[in-house]
């Protein structure tokens, strides 16, 4: 996994930072009415903080937190290098608290996160602290129902309860040679690796309904509106496309698109 190497100038030269949330980003600025420079950012999940980085190079006020400290020290040597020092990478805590003050970000943003988040409530109570008064958020992460799960690249395991079934459905697709060939499993015997992925797939993925994630935003004083039909892929689509614009056949797409590929929502806070 990526986390485990160090970040260096040649790898953040050439990163492709998300389109739409750049693209979100900027709307919300020019809702604003305000510069990069005044705006404070944070990316929940940062990893080693390539976003962050490269939102920090073009003048954004932009930092990064995530659980695992190893992400975020092989994170932080490139940003010393590039004279970054204020702590632009941090931990969160076990209890689910960050080092910021109450309201100290007007923009907020996840990308493939949720899924790997047990207690989404308790994350959503840090976000919504940390949300300045006019602030909101950009969040995108995969459907409860996709087809195939998108770590393991294994179809169906996260559909079926942990148990025997389970880890028999992913010992077959290792057979098959359905897997991610994750380094660190690359040197163990079948048994020890369908291990590992199996455990993977109990302790660091929690899918949920699309509207478990809607509601709880909406709890915490946050106007939610789903972006995924779009997605320029669904819009250019011979048959989604005329049915996601349609009205009597737009909700059933919506529904469809979210259930079983992609959440993409925007926040904003209305309390």
């Amino acid at each position: 996994m990526a986390k485990h190497i160090l970040l260096t100038e040649e790898e953040f030269a050439a990163y492709k930072a998300p389109i739409k949330a750049i693209q979100q980003l900027n709307l919300f600025l020019a809702s604003q009415g305000k510069t990069a420079g005044q705006v404070r950012v944070l990316d929940w999940g940062c990893g080693r903080g390539r976003f962050v980085l490269w939102l920090r190079e073009l003048g954004f006020d932009a930092y990064g937190v995530d659980i695992d400290p190893e992400p975020i020290n092989n994170g932080l040597p490139l940003f010393e290098k590039k004279g970054h020092h204020n702590k632009p990478l941090s931990l969160i805590s076990v209890e689910g608290r960050t080092i910021y003050e109450d309201g100290y970000f007007d923009f907020i943003m996840t990308d493939n996160v949720f899924e790997h988040v047990s207690n989404l409530n308790r994350v959503m109570t840090e976000i919504d602290r940390l949300t300045s008064k006019n602030g909101g958020g950009y969040h995108v992460f995969p459907a409860q129902r996709q087809f195939k799960e998108g770590h393991l690249f294994m179809p169906f395991v996260h559909w079926l309860p942990e148990g025997k079934l389970r880890k028999s459905l992913i010992r077959s697709c290792i057979k098959m040679g359905k897997e991610p060939h994750w380094p660190e499993v690359e040197d163990l015997d079948f048994e020890a690796k369908t291990q590992v992925y199996y455990d993977y797939s109990t302790d660091h993925i929690f899918y949920r309904p699309f509207k478990n994630v809607r509601d709880q935003f909406i709890q915490q004083g946050f106007k939610v509106i789903f972006l995924t039909l779009q997605n320029p892929s669904i819009q250019r689509h011979k048959i989604l496309g005329p049915l996601a614009r349609l009205s009597l056949t737009k909700p059933m797409i919506n529904w469809l698109v979210l259930t079983f590929k992609q959440v993409e929502l925007l926040i904003k806070r209305i309390d």
